[in-house]
This record gives structure tokens, C-alpha cells and sequence, in this order.
């Protein structure tokens, strides 16, 4: 051992003996002492813990750069990623450091399979994550990290599993409830009608679908929405209307009984259509009509009259809506019918 290292040791709490010790075991040089840890210097001098501590932190190397650890640039974690485009490495350790994931991990998994469309691919990473937090920060109005989640997890079951309420808004208890029994073992919702727990019915619709673009359908021209004021085919204003008179109405017009072409059924139309009709104002009109609605109420395939637009928008919204979907991806009562919903 050379001697500026053994002055070193005996300034640092070692006696001669002990530094003595470390000479036999093959130190020469501080290099040496460098390889030796707090408990390897306690074992081989036999001195106290506190001076083996100071000994090895004299000689311990210095960090190196891999070591330091390199921060995370903060993004939204709710950021829109466009269309056909993946999540940027950024998008994803804030999404995963919002729920508490480890962001290494989850980038790894995700990259390893990602495929466009909503899903990730063939990497499903929704087992990572409490069903409720998938949910609470899905939005079919935006494409993020939450839809694309929510995306390998309908793929996963299989079938539509986004509950929405009357209004097309999505029912996130409903929907974590409808979830969560899937994944232990449930069958799915019959016609993917879910009901809540006083038996009001809600409907089970595609992950990316909005359904608040879906609109009251014109009963004369059911491929068609009603005017915001309710107007439609032929003057006939269905604000307000009871829901089974525009379903006779449409059951009238595919039996010929009501002729959207015919001013004369138009202006029936018009003397009899208010908000506080009901089916029957139809008994001499079209008896056909209530015959099918009688029939379609006892087997349950009512049509729900609903429509959705197919046009964008011609300005962008604040809050842009989904609407390149087609009404089949609403797996609804009554889409038999072309255009109907």
C-alpha cells in the first residue's frame, strides 16, 4: 500500500492495524478502496460503523450521468391525439403519472402492439388501470388516452359497453357498473339494453360514439333529422310529440296510409299532429299503422327514431363531436330499418 493512502486512512479513523488488514486483502491504491463497500471495510478491519461509513464514502465513485435521473416534460394527460396518429412518449408517462402507473412500464407495453382505430393493438394495457378511472375520464368528444384505453377494453369483451342515458350523455356509474360485471363474468346486456337499479332501461352503445350527435329522426323521412324547432316533412311540427304517435306516423307512411307527397295527408298531418295526441288520432287514418305499432309493442321491436348526422360540421366546435360513425354503431331497438335508428 502506497503511503499517501495509508496517511489517508489513519486521518479517516483507522489504526494502523486495521490499515494494515486492508493492505493483505490486496488494496495498493485508492482504486482499490473504491470496490469496497461500508460493510466490506467493517468486515476486513473490524472497526466501528460509523468510521467503516466514513471510509467508503471517501472513496466511493463519483455519480455518472446515467445516474441522474431526467425529468418528465408535463403534457395533458387529456390531450386530443388526431386521427390515425399514436400518443406521443410525452402524452403517455403524463397519462400514466396521472394514475399513478409507472410510466416506463406502460410505454413499453403500449409500443410494443399499437395498431390505429381507438384501441392500442395487440398490447391491452386496460388491466393496468381501475375500471372507474378508464371510465371517469372517457369522452367519445375527444380521441385521448382515455378513449383509446376504453377502446382495447371494448375489443377485449367483444360487444358495445358504453351505457348512455335518454339525452345520448354517457352514464359513467352505469357504465363502470355494466363494466365492471363483464369482467366477472356476466352475460352481456340482452339488446344491448342495460337497466338501471329502478328498472329504467339505458342503452349500450360503441366506444367513440356520440351519442348526443344523435338526433330526433323525421317520422315522414326517418333517414332524416326534424329541424332544431321540431319542424319536418311537409310543415309538421313534432315538437313535444308523444313518441308513439311518431311511431304510428312512421309505421303510416311504410304502409301508404300517409303519403308524404300528398298534400292532402300533409294537412291532415298538420290538423292532428300536437303535443297532446295520442296513437289513436290515427284509428280512421291508418289502421294499418297502429295494427304494426301493436304488433311491434308486444314483441319489443319498437323503433327508437333516432338518427345521426353524417355531415361534419362546417366549423370546428369547441368541443368537436365524433360524428364519422355510421348509425349502425348504435346497437340500439329498431336499427332494422334503413337509416332508422
Amino acid at each position: 500500500m502506497n503511503e499517501t493512502l495509508k496517511v489517508r486512512l489513519i486521518e479517516l479513523g483507522l489504526t494502523e492495524d486495521q490499515v494494515t488488514k486492508l493492505a493483505n486483502e490486496g488494496v495498493k491504491e485508492e482504486v482499490d478502496m473504491s470496490l469496497l463497500s461500508r460493510d466490506d471495510v467493517k468486515l476486513l478491519t473490524d472497526c466501528g460503523f460509523v468510521i467503516a461509513a466514513k471510509v467508503a464514502a471517501a472513496f466511493a465513485p463519483a455519480p455518472t450521468a446515467l445516474a441522474v435521473a431526467v425529468p418528465v416534460t408535463a403534457t395533458d394527460p387529456n390531450a386530443e391525439i388526431p386521427e390515425g396518429a399514436k400518443p406521443s412518449t410525452a402524452q403517455v408517462n403524463s397519462f400514466a403519472s396521472s394514475l399513478g402507473i409507472d410510466p416506463n412500464m406502460l410505454s413499453m407495453m403500449m409500443f410494443a402492439g399499437m395498431a390505429g382505430g381507438t384501441g392500442m393493438g395487440a398490447m391491452d394495457i386496460s388491466g393496468m388501470i381501475p375500471i372507474s378511472a378508464i371510465v371517469d375520464g372517457y369522452s367519445p368528444k375527444i380521441r385521448n388516452m382515455f378513449l383509446m384505453v376504453m377502446g382495447t377494453l371494448e375489443e377485449r369483451h367483444g360487444i358495445p359497453i358504453v351505457v348512455i342515458d335518454e339525452d345520448g350523455a354517457v352514464n359513467k356509474p352505469l357504465t363502470i357498473e355494466y363494466i365492471n360485471g363483464l369482467e366477472e363474468g356476466r352475460d352481456p346486456a340482452p339488446d344491448n339494453v342495460y337497466y338501471d337499479g329502478d328498472g329504467v332501461p339505458h342503452e349500450v352503445i360503441r366506444v367513440g360514439v356520440d351519442a348526443q350527435s344523435i338526433y330526433d329522426a323525421d317520422p315522414c323521412d326517418s333517414s332524416s333529422a326534424l329541424q332544431k324547432n321540431g319542424m319536418g316533412t311537409g310543415r309538421v311540427n313534432w315538437k313535444d310529440v308523444p313518441l308513439e304517435v311518431r311511431q304510428v306516423a312512421f309505421y303510416a307512411v311504410l304502409s301508404g296510409e300517409i303519403d308524404p307527397k300528398n298534400d292532402a295527408h300533409m294537412s291532415w298531418m298538420r290538423d292532428h299532429i300536437k303535443p297532446t295526441a295520442r296513437r289513436l288520432v290515427f284509428q280512421g287514418q291508418a289502421p294499418k299503422a297502429l295494427a304494426s305499432w301493436n304488433e311491434a309493442m308486444r314483441t319489443g321491436t319498437l323503433p327508437t327514431l333516432r338518427v345521426m348526422l353524417t355531415r361534419s360540421a362546417r366549423r370546428r366546435e369547441f368541443m368537436p363531436r365524433r360524428r364519422s360513425g355510421s348509425p349502425r354503431e348504435l346497437a340500439g331497438i329498431g336499427r332494422e330499418n334503413q337509416g332508422q335508428l
